[in-house]
């Protein structure tokens, strides 16, 4: 027979632990968007964890619910390839292209257990990835400063060189995302996301004058859009000062300096424009430009040829390294290019189907997105699309983590406040 002391205890031990469970979840929630911009081991670590705890505390009755299966959709961009390589009989021998990309399929299954109906804290999730882009940005100017000026070493500065966590083009896109992010909460405050508006501005700056060092031309290309885009918004709602306008003239003097005075920048400039090989007396430079677009010959040409049911995961790959041996394309052979294009790299690996599949939660859901007025949602999307279209971003851990985690947590917002809203 229970005792009133005894019912005192239960109950006060059950708050303890309810409370605990919340901290801890919603302490890794906000650890992964802000490792995620840093070191990619410790991500991986944390995913772990992260998948720990879920599995610990998670309410298992989601999964009872039909809507939410609804939900779990997104989880068909892991499951088409485990799925084909099952029926190929493949999946031992191209099992590490299947694990490279689980992330598609744990998260969403993860968060739906681990964070049921509305209790995501978004804003808290895009605070912190803010917060850990902008760290990761500190750390590696601070590390081409003194390597470059006190260390004297000259590659400090070049291309691979400059981004010390991600592949220039992945962290751009990280960039460019935040400073949307930023412009967006500048235009409609972004509920319960407290930036301080007099420094974002100066924010917007550092981060650009990053991806303009960082020459990654479809970083440039997609900054340029974010920043044309948002500042005509700002124009149009007339939420600028003299000041304000002058501030921004004020900032092209360095980047036009930058511009001018970098050879690597002007080079890469100079391959959007020209689309040529660049020469000198000592060595060949080749334009990464015309070597995509050799790519993408190459993958549609092998598209034509299988285009319902694809090559498969892994296999396309091997096909393609082939393709290029046959055709004398040796510097792609040898350097193992992938497609460098989602959408061409899923119609390789799942034909048809896998390419709809994509093109819903890309390009369906950005229309959906911007329906509702889900900017946030709508803008992630728009950054994503314009990355997929020059990198398989979905090859590699930089991309998909940061595709799973985000385009999760924005698709069962979207999809909470559409179908489950009271």
């Amino acid at each position: 027979m229970l005792t009133r002391e005894n019912s005192i205890y239960l109950m006060t031990n059950s708050i303890v632990k309810y409370f605990n469970k919340i901290r801890v979840l919603n302490f890794l929630l906000l650890l992964i968007p802000f490792l995620l911009p840093l070191e990619k081991t410790t991500v991986r670590f944390l995913m772990v964890i992260f998948s720990i705890a879920c599995l610990i505390y998670g309410d298992y009755s989601q999964l009872k619910i039909k809507k939410n299966w609804i939900k779990l959709s997104i989880i068909t961009l892991w499951l088409l390839p485990f799925i084909q390589l099952l029926l190929l009989n493949k999946i031992d021998e191209y099992l590490g292209n299947l694990i490279t990309k689980i992330t598609l399929f744990i998260l969403p299954i993860l968060i739906l257990i681990g964070y049921p109906s509305n209790k995501i804290n978004l804003a808290g999730i895009l605070k912190f990835f803010i917060y850990g882009s902008l760290t990761a940005t500190l750390i590696c100017v601070i590390n081409v400063t003194v390597s470059y000026f006190l260390l004297n070493d000259l590659n400090a500065i070049k291309y691979t060189s400059i981004s010390l966590f991600h592949h220039p083009g992945y962290f751009t896109m990280y960039l460019n995302f935040v400073i949307g992010l930023i412009y967006l909460n500048n235009l409609k405050p972004i509920k319960d996301l407290k930036l301080p508006k007099n420094s974002s501005f100066i924010i917007i700056s550092f981060l650009s004058f990053f991806i303009l060092i960082a020459s990654s031309r479809t970083g440039w290309i997609t900054n340029i859009l974010v920043h044309l885009f948002f500042i005509s918004c700002i124009f149009y709602s007339k939420k600028i000062s003299k000041k304000s306008l002058i501030y921004f003239l004020v900032l092209m003097i360095p980047f036009s300096t930058v511009i001018y005075t970098n050879e690597t920048i002007q080079n890469r400039f100079r391959e959007i424009i020209t689309n040529t090989f660049e020469k000198d007396e000592k060595k060949k430079v080749r334009s990464s430009t015309l070597v995509r677009k050799k790519i993408w010959s190459t993958s549609l040409k092998l598209v034509k040829e299988k285009w319902i049911t694809g090559y498969g995961t892994g296999l396309s790959k091997k096909v393609l390294q082939e393709q290029y041996k046959k055709d004398g394309y040796d510097y792609m052979y040898k350097k193992n290019y992938n497609s460098h294009n989602q959408y061409l790299q899923v119609l390789l690996d799942h034909g048809i189907f896998g390419f709809l599949i994509l093109a819903f939660f890309t390009f369906g859901m950005l229309y959906a997105s911007l329906k509702q007025k889900d900017f946030i949602y709508a803008l992630f999307l728009a950054i994503m699309i314009l990355n997929f279209m020059t990198e398989s971003v979905l090859e590699t851990q930089s991309g998909v983590i940061f595709f799973a985690f985000f385009n999760t947590v924005f698709f069962f917002k979207w999809f909470n406040k559409k179908y489950l809203a009271t």
